[in-house]
């Protein structure tokens, strides 16, 4: 059991994801737009279970395809010691995550767990800075081979690991719709909210008007989905929202935050 939690990544099945919760509750992979020029640098405080526990990223800006490729070599490496560099089909990969396979795709791909490999995750209280993804192989033919740093699990230790069904994160349109899902999911309950708070907590830079449209747009799909519950509303600042009773019979709360 020991031998578990210091060198593989939290269990986890073949039809799941799985994060840090910080990742999921913060604004590490923004919902921008993909089309959207990305930031060369960012740095990101990000939540931990213990506040004496600095807890940040650096590395360039992260967006919700780049936190699907993450989950994605989390779920292929879940069985795996970390630190072992392990093989993976590059056609596979995209058919599973992007639905289609060709140049673009695998461009796509490839630019995704390279700017992965950027990204640190700093412990400022242990003094280690760990990467999203340690090592990375991809020759023009054949298969690709990845590595997790094997302090990866350090995180999840920091941030207790959360878990996402596999099937509507895949089917919900990448942005505002999978961030708020992500979300949802770190949750137990969930109670109405500010909608700058929403906006500030996810990283968006859209005035408050259009993100306020573009959270409509998101919380239609989520309830079209069965994610959250249809009662769902948007109206003077506030959102105020449930989890699905198909699949959690928690109440809205009435308080705000």
């Amino acid at each position: 059991e020991k031998e578990l939690k210091e060198y593989f990544i939290p269990q986890h099945g073949p039809s799941q994801f799985i994060s840090p919760r910080a990742f999921f509750v913060s604004s590490l992979f923004r919902p921008s737009p993909e089309n959207t020029p990305r930031a060369a640098a960012v740095r990101i405080d990000l939540p931990a279970r213990a506040s004496s526990q600095k807890l940040r990223y650096e590395g360039p800006e992260l967006k919700q395809s780049d936190a699907l490729v993450f989950m994605a070599l989390l779920n292929m490496m879940r069985d795996v010691r970390t630190g072992t560099s392990v093989s993976i089909r590059p056609a596979e990969v995209c058919r599973a995550i992007f639905g289609r396979y060709d140049g673009h795709s695998r461009s796509k791909l490839q630019q995704h767990i390279s700017r992965l490999q950027k990204g640190l995750i700093i412990f400022e209280t242990l003094r280690i800075n760990v990467q999203l993804c340690l090592r990375f192989e991809y020759p023009k033919t054949g298969p690709w081979t990845v590595c997790l740093d094997p302090d990866i699990v350090k995180v999840f230790q920091t941030s207790p690991e959360t878990w996402l069904r596999m099937a509507p994160r895949l089917s919900l349109p990448s942005g505002l719709a999978t961030w708020l899902f992500s979300y949802i999911e770190s949750q137990t309950s969930l109670i109405p909210m500010q909608i700058r708070n929403v906006l500030d907590l996810c990283g968006s830079d859209s005035e408050i008007d259009a993100f306020s449209n573009r959270l409509r747009v998101a919380l239609t799909h989520l309830s079209e989905a069965q994610i959250i519950e249809p009662g769902w509303s948007v109206k003077n600042g506030t959102l105020r929202w449930r989890k699905s009773s198909a699949l959690q019979g928690s109440q809205c709360a009435v308080a705000s935050v």
